[in-house]
């Protein structure tokens, strides 16, 4: 009797898991963003990591180049370990790291890049850049402003230079451009896509070291004088003040005011006729937690932080959330059912946001695990293979999840495997297009990262083309009826199997959203002891 019971209930729990993804939800196009011809827009874009800001996991190969440099060829390495951007520049001094990237800038992306990103469907791109680029030349330590700050980072205008061709094959092209301060002084969050990588810091140096506030202060300043207010053809769409700063690692107070302080600037140089939107990413807070945040109908909130007489529209600030599925143990293990559900809640949440905010979904992958060598940072691991373990300080009671095999060709790939990828990239576009103002892809390109790349992908059939060409997903983000029996007895085998563990598995897991469903399972459960 128990056990029919437990049937019963989980087979109701199955249909609402199935139903509440096509139940309705408020116009997430109501706040769509405004382009150059105040026409509202979708955004689909990618994004171009690893050129402007190098990332070892995007171009190992510069890396492991400049490695080979320091130890053999110059000799200069020290036994240094080059990580970052960071230290690829102070290991091999600035004139021979500027020889390296330089030539990494003239080739990483061309034109002939724009061209393709247009014809694929894509209507903006987004561009990281370093807050290094404002170097004045051939120095280590003046800045923009007469600031002086002390790094061995790369400038010599090289960075500033690719940034105005861009904008150029961007118009060109008819793409929108995000212009995006990937990576503050000091280092917002210590992840090597800041540039300076620190795997164990309690705290990062953004806003603590000394000259750090007054330095971004003047990036930003100079950033709004020169890509606000350009002619009518201009193709910046947003300037994005600061990516993922790390809010548990940073002086939230201080961040805060960081923030506007910003958004003050902005609003003073930005004239009535420009629709370049002031983005700011979440700082890994909660869904939500922006919405009363430079927002005019809420001006009580605001004052603690800037008393402004600028008049502005909420639908001047973007909040930009990045999500991935890969960077915990509880993620990895868990199936293609929970996954696709995890997003498609993650999409519902943000269009609660709309009414606030326009919000976008600024990073996403085609990543299922974080086996991609490098991406937990050069030496590291993955945490699915359990290599991440072995490789850091980090310590967990989780088992390994399974063997790597994104690493292989794709033509190495279980055919399921195939499946799940695209399957996983189709509930993101489908999601995040029908609930949020939008979506960036990263990345654009890899080496090797086939699931961080967008070209390998297209190459090997697994990215949608046209953007919308769903073989598993409606377009309005809901599974088609052969994706949502297969995973719904892929959900009935998890809990057949985890039987023992009893319906609290659920409540734990699957059910901790759908509250919906789980006051419906308590009713029937109340019939059945009845």
């Amino acid at each position: 009797m128990i056990l029919q019971a437990y049937s019963s209930i989980l087979t109701i729990f199955l249909i609402c898991e199935l139903c509440i993804c096509v139940f309705p939800e408020q116009d997430a196009f109501e706040n769509r963003l405004l382009d150059k011809n105040n026409t509202t827009v979708e955004i689909k874009g990618v994004s171009l990591g690893g050129w402007l800001v190098t990332e070892p996991y995007i171009t190992p190969s510069l890396f492991e180049k400049a490695q080979r440099l320091a130890d053999n060829d110059m000799n200069c390495g020290n036994g240094s370990e080059i990580v970052d951007e960071f230290t690829l520049c102070k290991v091999l001094g600035y004139d021979n790291a500027k020889r390296l990237l330089e030539e990494h800038y003239n080739s990483w992306i061309t034109e002939e890049d724009f061209k393709q990103i247009q014809k694929d469907g894509f209507n903006l791109v987004r561009l990281p850049i370093g807050y290094w680029a404002w170097k004045q030349k051939h120095t280590e330590t003046s800045y923009i402003g007469n600031i002086t700050y002390k790094d061995p980072y790369v400038s010599d205008g090289l960075q500033l230079e690719k940034l105005e061709h861009a904008l150029q094959w961007a118009q060109k092209y008819g793409l929108q451009v995000w212009i995006d301060l990937h990576g503050a002084p000091g280092s917002q969050n210590g992840f090597d896509n800041s540039g300076q990588r620190d795997l164990y810091a309690k705290k990062v140096g953004w806003l603590e070291l000394n000259h750090t506030q007054e330095l971004t202060k003047a990036i930003w300043n100079e950033m709004f004088e020169q890509y606000l207010n350009r002619d009518s053809d201009s193709t910046i769409a947003g300037i994005q003040i600061i990516n993922e700063p790390f809010a548990p690692k940073l002086n939230q107070e201080a961040m805060m005011k960081s923030y506007y302080e910003a958004f003050n600037m902005f609003t003073r140089r930005r004239k009535n006729s420009d629709n370049t939107t002031f983005v700011i990413h979440d700082a890994f807070l909660p869904l939500g937690y922006w919405n009363k945040q430079f927002n005019p109908d809420h001006k009580e909130i605001m004052n603690k932080y800037l008393n402004t007489t600028q008049k502005f529209h909420r639908n001047q600030i973007l909040v930009d959330h990045h999500h991935y599925e890969v960077f915990t143990d509880s993620q990895l293990a868990e199936s293609q059912w929970q996954r696709i559900r995890n997003i498609q809640n993650y999409a519902q949440s943000i269009g609660g946001e709309l009414s606030y905010h326009p919000a976008v979904v600024g990073e996403w992958s085609a990543a299922l695990t974080d086996c991609a060598r490098w991406l937990n940072g050069v030496g590291v691991g993955a945490r699915y293979d359990g290599g991440y373990y072995n490789t850091t300080k980090f310590h967990t009671n989780a088992s390994r999840v399974g063997k790597c095999i994104s690493q292989e060709s794709v033509n190495r790939w279980p055919v399921e495997y195939k499946r799940q990828v695209r399957q996983f990239i189709e509930a993101q576009l489908s999601s995040f297009s029908t609930h949020t103002n939008g979506y960036i892809f990263w990345n654009y390109k890899t080496e090797d990262d086939v699931e961080w790349d967008y070209l390998e992908l297209k190459k090997h059939g697994l990215f949608p083309q046209p953007l919308d060409n769903y073989m598993y997903f409606e377009k309005n983000g809901s599974m088609k009826p052969s994706v949502s029996k297969s995973l719904s007895r892929e959900a009935a085998s998890i809990s057949k199997n985890n039987r023992n563990a009893g319906i609290s598995h659920y409540i734990n897991g699957e059910l901790r959203q759908d509250c919906l469903c789980l006051l419906l399972v308590l009713l029937i459960t109340l019939c059945f002891i009845a």
